[in-house]
Order: C-alpha cells, then structure tokens, then sequence
C-alpha cells in the first residue's frame, strides 16, 4: 500500500467505532476533520519510513522507484494534515514572448509545479473566476483590450491546494494603424522628387519601429526598414499605389490606406489673346496664360516675356496673374509674346508657349449684305450679314432707319428678320465693335430692303376632290402676281397630324393615281429664284373611295309612255357629281346585246331626254359614267326599262285576277287579245332580264288560241316581279303593266290600267287569311297617310284628278304592309257617238252655208278691183 492509502486506512479504523455513525456527507467531512487531526505527524513519517525500507527490502528497487513528485506529494498531505493553507509548494506562471501585446495577437500562461506532475492547475484571470486548465497552459487567441489585467495560478489534488503563483501583468493595447504621407503631392511631373512618410500614431519619429513599403505588386521596395521612402526623378513607371506597415516587439501595425502616385509630363501652357492675334492700332489686347485645365487648381506662377525678354508690369503692361494686358496698342507693340509658368517650392516649370501680334493701322469698314435679291415677301425671312473679313472676337450693332439709335446686338455677323411685314422694310446699317472699352468700326454703306405683299398660291383639283381607288387625280398650283414671276412649286400632305413633303409632286401640275391612301389634306406653296415663298395655299381635302363607282339610272316620269310623250332618263353617280361625262345604252331584243345610244353620248348634266316618244325607243336601258385623263369608267347601272305604246290599238292586255299586286303560291294568267283578228301577239316580260312569259316551268304555261295569247303562271314567286306586255312578231309592243308579287300576308287591290280624270277610284286592301276580327286598314299615298275616304279595309276617291297620281300602299296594324303600286292618271278623253254627231253637224250647216256664200263673194270683189286699178295704170 502507499502512505496515502495507509493514512486513509488509519481514518478508516478511527471513525467507524465513532457513535453515531456519521449518517450524511457534512457529518462524515466532520468526523474526517476531527479525526485527522489526532494523526501526529511523526506517525505519517514512521509510515513513510517503513514504506521506503520494505520496498529496498522486498524488491531491490532503485531510489528512483518512489518518485520525487510522490514524495513532494507526501510532504505536501503532511503539511496539508498540519493547515489547509500550505506554505511549501507555489507554482511558476510565465507567459511566452511579451506581456505587452497589441489587440488580435496571442497570449500564452503556462503555470508549472517543479518535479510534479498529474495535478490540476487553476487559473485566476481578470474577467473571470478561476477555473481549471488540465494542461497547466492558458491561451488567449486574438487577444482584446478587455483581456488585459493580473493573472494567477496555482495547484490542486482533491481538496488540497498549493499557494498562487506570483501574479503576471498582460497589457494589451489597440494595434494603431499605419498611414502613409506624401510630399510634396501625389500628383508628380515627371523629373520631381517626392518622398513617402510612414506615420505611426501620429507620430513621424519612431525608433522603436521597422517599416516595410509595398506597392500594387506587394513587393517591398526596403529591406533597412526605414520610416521613408524616396523616389527621385519620377518617371510614369513609379506610379501607382503605396501602402506601408510597421512592426515593433508588441507586433505589426494594421496595414495603411493605400495613397495613389500619378506621374505625367510637365503640363503645356497656351497664350490665348482677346480679342485677336490680329488688331488696330487703338484697341486693348489681352494675352492670357492657360495651363491645361486638368492642372489649374494648382498653385502657378506665371512668367511673360515679349521676343525672350522678360515682361513687367507699366503703364503700358499690366501684369495681373496669368494675364498681360496692353492698352492702346500701336506698331511698336506688334511682336511675339509667350508665357511660361512654374509651381512654388517645385522646380520644374512648363513649356514656354508664344504668339505673334500682328498690329494694323487702317480702321476697318463693314461691309452689310443681304440673303434676298430683291423685294421680300411678306411671312417670308431674310437675313442680313455684317461682313468684317476674317477677324474674329467681334460684336455686331444693328441700325434700321437711323444711326443714331441701335436696333439690337448680335454675337454674330447675321441679324434675321422673321415673318416679314411690310413694316420691316427701309433702311439698315452695321458696324462692328470688340474690347474693352469697345473699339468700332466705320458703319457700312446703307442697304434697302423692300417687303411686299405676299401672292397666296390656289390649289385646284380635277376632275374632282371626292374619288375613286384607280382614278388619276391632277392637282395645280396657281399664284398669281403682276410680276412675271418664275416660281418653283412645292407640296405637301397632311399624315397623322404632321405635314410631310410630296416627294413625287414638284411642278406646277402634278397627276396623281389615288388609292385609299391618298385621303388627305393637301397644300401648295411657290418659291422664287430668291428663296422666297408664297404664301400657302388653303388645304384641300383629298377622300377617295376604295369601290369603283356604280351609277344610278332613274326614269322620269315614268317608265311606261304614249307615242309623243317626253321622258327623261337620269343618270347619278353615287357620292359624286363633278366632272364626269355620261353615255346611255339600249337593248330592243332577247337576242342582241346592249348598243350604244348614238345621239346620247358625251353628255356632262347625267341627262337624256326623249322629247317625243317613238315606239322605237321601247328598250331596257342602261347607263355609265366616264372622267379623268387616263379615262376612269364607273360600273354600269342598274336598267330601266322604257315601254312605248300606240295611241289607239286593236290589242288588249287582259290580267287575271285583274290587279298589278298578288300573293305568292297564288296563280296569274295574261293574255294578248286582238280585236281585229290578226294574231303573233305574244305576252312578254322584264324581270331582270328580258324574256317571254315562261313556258319551260312546270308551274307556268303558254297557250295560243286564234287571236288570243295566254301565258298562266300557276305558282307565283317574287322573282315573277316585273314588266309584263303585249309584243307583236315584229317586235311592236304595246300595254306594258307592272305586276308585283308579295310574299307577305297584305297586298293591294288597284287598276292595272291608268284611271280617267273625272272616273272614280276604288282601293281594296287584301289578306291572305280571310279569318280575321279587325278588317281595318290604312292607307298611304307617298308615304303619307290618307285621313279620309277610307272605310275598313276600302278607299274610294270618288272623282280622281291628277293631283291623286302617286304611289299607295295599306296597312294593316298586325299583318302588316302592302307593296306599293303606281296609279296613274290621264287626261279627259270623250267619246262621240253616231247620234252625237249627226246632231252636231245639224246644229253647224246653216253657218256653214252662209259662210261659202260669203267667203264667194268676197273672192269676187277683190278680183273686180284688181281689174279697175290695172285699168288705171294702164292709162
């Protein structure tokens, strides 16, 4: 056993007798405590003793087989039997390198106990209570000021303590930072010397430090670590960035902002002068010195010499900085004058620049021109110049009716007048002035300038404004002016709110194939050999159509006529009136095609008129119209059928139901019936093409019977709408009446035929369903309704005018509408019987008969006088 153990042994023998029995662990430290000290000391060294001397006994061991650190250790539980503060054992704290160090270095304590070894070590630090380090070492990484202060260890083995080590002191401060200093600027000319300063707090003066400079390379240029570092005769290869860095036994500086070396050739001074390198004797000149702007803020001196002799200030030169002002310059003065300049406390100066004054005697005159030969337009610009040759700096002085009084300045040689008026015009002078005080030239001669009205261009359009896609529009500009005046000729078209050139319009006349494009505002204007213009033209407003035109053919009065009656046929062009030339076009047969009317063509009013009707002008007709050079044709028109018919005749169109409206589905028969028994009469119709009543339908039939000619259609439909009549084998035509086919549930009932003035008229409004409660209808004539004269579903005009012509039509308020019918009204027409006659010819014989009888007798006088005045001049 070891001594220790045998100690505790002998605790153990002393407190298990003791009564009570220690029941927790504060009683059982209490009886340790108690029973430790009854344990003399001679007893631990009889027991140390007798370890030692059994163990050399037993075992032949060397003194090395009881350790020193054991033995240190015995000695130290005997004097920790004797008081709990030992006095004999105190460790060692050292700390590696320095105890002064700079903030982010690290602090090394290490804490020994001689020749002992396995005991715990016990730090006691500024900031923190002591705690334990197993390996006798305490490290600070990256130390702080706040880890600065005393610091203390000592040992332990359970309950045992050595003494504190004697305390170390770490100081810890901030590690300052390095900045570099440059003087005498970071901008260097090339030849200069500048030196770089490495500051260290503040400080220029630092023995205790070494440095170490780097530029962007981060190659260090010292290797004797000296505070500055100097470049002399810079050139561009030594600029660049400098930092540097210092390092002393408390460690390295933080490395300093980077300064920035620039190195460039000396700067180039210019002499400019004011107002000229070339002036009159008379004026004030100055000579300015300029370095490159780049180097102005510096601190310059500046030198001035006139042919390489010094200038100073006089009377006659005033030297002021970079200035060199001569007053009232004269012959003498013209020679070279340059400049130098150089920097305080540098000793290189710029290159030298000169210039040569060149000093003239003669005072100069203006010369006063104008951009327009001529009179001026009004609304028109003109521009006058003052001419000076080529000096230059000058200020121009505008006079206009006067010298006494300046118009206005000008910085240049041009003064503009805008928008002419009349009032502009009259007489102008210029004179030039530069310097200070100014210096004038002689006023120009006088010039004239005459403003007169304006002529104002008129644009004309042919054949018309309103076109159509493919037409040839010419447009025109004309201005006219009492002078004979040579005019160019410009156009231009309003797009999207903005005027732009006509580039294929550049004459006076311009032809122009329209599309829908070509929808526009359109302007003219004239300009003369002089530049002037006219004033622009009214816009006219272009709109073409992206159709062709279609005409409309109308009859008047109507289509159907007697022999001798006129009738007009008129042509119209939708949307368009102007310009155009009309021709008419006929069709007499089934079997030819349309001829051209010959006594019709080439009318401009879209009218042709037949004064008296013929049978021969029965026909389908058409018509177009025709403009422009290259000519424009419109589409055909629509056709109008024309049907002439005799003034007595033997032939009779009878219609059965005998009315020119009826329904659909229902059947018509027509026939041509001859009264003198001839026969080759033939029913024939216009629906939209001329054809006879149709036969090849199995709803339709023909039938010819003697002198009759029928034609029944069984089932009418709205394309049997038309033209029907009466048509001989030689093509004479007679009857014609317009029948009308609905298929609605309203038609009505009227004469096929025209009514007799004086006859009376009876209308009848018509249903297709025959079961209705309300037979009421109303009934129009021209679209107007007819108050009177109706009842239910009947008109009747009891005594028909010629006033009551027109067309009708009836309404029934839930069926609805009829087509409309043309009634016709003509003149009175009586007839004379036999009887009638023989009386009348009673009535007149005995006026008769005294009438010969007279007439006889008045015969005979005249010829018994004629004889009797032959007789007289005979004698």
């Amino acid at each position: 056993m070891s001594p220790i153990e045998h100690v505790w042994d002998a605790l153990d023998r002393r407190i298990r007798p003791c009564v009570p029995v220690p029941a927790n662990i504060q009683a059982l430290h209490t009886a340790i405590e108690e029973e430790r000290t009854n344990i003399s000391p001679a007893t631990v060294n009889n027991l140390i003793n007798s370890i030692i001397s059994l163990n050399l006994q037993k075992h032949i061991i060397s003194t090395q087989t009881i350790k020193a650190s054991e033995l240190t250790f015995i000695k130290l539980l005997i004097s920790a039997i004797d008081s709990e503060e030992t006095e004999d054992i105190k460790p060692t704290l050292t700390v590696q390198r320095q105890s002064s160090v700079f903030t982010g270095h690290t602090v090394i304590l290490t804490c020994a106990v001689d020749q002992f070894t396995g005991l715990e070590i016990l730090f006691l630090t500024p900031s923190n209570p002591e705690y334990s380090e197993a390996s006798g070492t305490k490290t600070i990484s990256s130390v702080k000021v706040s880890d600065g202060g005393e610091y203390k260890c000592r040992a332990r083995r359970g309950n045992y303590y050595t003494q504190y080590s004697d305390p170390i002191r770490v100081t810890v401060e901030e590690r300052p930072k390095a900045q570099v200093s440059v003087r005498p600027d970071h901008h260097l000319f090339r030849g200069e010397t500048v030196t770089l300063t490495c500051v260290i707090n503040g400080k220029t003066s630092v023995t205790s430090w070494q440095y170490r400079w780097y530029t962007d390379s981060n190659y260090y240029y010292t290797t004797n670590y000296e505070q500055k570092y100097t470049i002399s005769s810079v050139s561009e290869s030594d600029a660049g960035k400098y930092t540097c860095i210092g390092a002393e036994i408390r460690g390295y500086s933080h490395i300093s902002d980077a300064v920035t070396l620039t190195v460039s050739a000396l700067p180039r001074a210019t002499v400019r002068v004011t107002p000229d390198t070339s002036v009159f004797t008379g004026e004030t000149v100055t000579l300015k010195c300029e370095i490159e702007e780049q180097y102005r803020s510096l601190n310059w001196r500046y030198l001035w010499y006139k042919d390489r002799t010094e200038v100073y200030k006089t009377q006659h030169y005033t030297v002021n900085t970079n200035t060199l002002t001569i007053s009232s310059v004269s012959q003498s003065d013209q020679s070279q004058y340059s400049c130098e300049t150089e920097r305080h406390e540098r000793p290189k100066t710029s290159s030298r620049s000169s210039v040569d004054l060149i000093v003239t005697g003669s005072k100069p005159k203006a010369e006063l021109t104008s951009d327009t030969e001529g009179s001026v337009l009004t609304g028109n610009t003109v521009t006058l110049k003052c001419l000076m040759n080529h000096f230059t700096g000058w200020k121009f002085y505008w006079y206009e009716h006067t010298q006494n009084t300046e118009k206005t300045t000008t910085d240049t040689n041009s003064y503009t007048i805008y928008k002419a008026s009349v009032s502009d015009g009259g007489q102008f002078w210029c004179r030039a002035g530069r310097g200070n005080p100014v210096y004038y030239t002689d006023y120009s001669d006088v010039l004239w300038i005459n403003v007169t009205e304006s002529p104002k261009a008129v644009l004309s359009v042919e054949p018309d404004k309103q076109l159509f896609s493919g037409e040839t529009v010419t447009v025109r500009c004309d201005i006219q002016t009492e002078q004979d005046t040579e005019w160019t000729y410009s156009w231009t078209v309003e797009k999207y709110n903005h005027w732009n050139t006509v580039n294929q319009c550049k004459t006076q006349e311009c032809k122009i194939t329209v599309n829908h494009q070509h929808s526009d505002n359109y302007t003219c204007e004239g300009k003369r050999v002089n530049g002037q213009n006219s004033e622009k033209s009214d816009a006219v407003t272009l709109t073409v159509s992206s159709y062709q035109p279609k005409t409309v053919l109308r009859v008047s009065p109507q289509q159907w006529l007697t022999e001798g009656d006129s009738v007009t046929l008129m042509c119209e062009v939708n949307r368009s009136s102007t310009g155009w030339t009309f021709s008419w076009f006929t069709k007499h047969n089934l079997s030819s095609g349309y001829d051209l009317v010959s006594d019709s063509s080439g009318g401009s009013k879209g009218n042709y008129t037949v004064s008296s009707a013929a049978l021969k002008h029965t026909g389908v007709y058409m018509c177009r119209a025709e403009r422009g050079d290259p000519v424009y044709h419109t589409h055909h028109s629509n056709t109008q059928p024309l049907w002439i018919t005799g003034v007595s005749s033997s032939v009779s169109l009878n219609i059965r139901p005998n009315r020119t409206q009826h329904f659909s589905s229902e059947s018509l028969s027509l026939s041509c019936e001859d009264h003198r028994n001839s026969t080759g009469w033939t029913v024939r119709r216009y629906t939209n093409t001329l054809e006879t009543c149709p036969s090849s339908s199995s709803s339709s039939s023909v039938r010819s019977t003697g002198t009759e000619s029928t034609c029944t259609i069984r089932s009418l439909i709205t394309s049997d709408t038309g033209v029907y009549w009466c048509e001989s084998e030689s093509g004479h035509k007679l009857h014609p009446v317009n029948i009308s086919i609905h298929d609605g549930d309203v038609i009505l009932d009227s004469p096929v035929h025209p009514v007799t003035e004086g006859d009376s008229l009876t209308l009848h409004c018509l249903y297709r369903y025959k079961n209705l409660s309300n037979l009421r209808a109303e009934f129009y004539k021209d679209g107007s309704e007819v108050q009177n004269q109706t009842t239910g579903d009947t008109m009747i005009i009891s005594t028909v005018s010629k006033s009551h012509e027109g067309f009708y039509y009836c309404k029934h308020p839930e069926r609805g509408a009829s087509l409309k019918s043309w009634i016709s009204v003509t003149g009175f027409q009586e007839e004379m019987s036999g009887l009638k006659m023989f009386s009348f010819l009673l009535a007149v014989c005995p006026y008769l008969l005294v009438t010969v009888v007279l007439v006889f007798k008045c015969f005979r006088l005249r010829d018994e006088t004629k004889s009797d005045l032959s007789d007289h001049t005979n004698k």
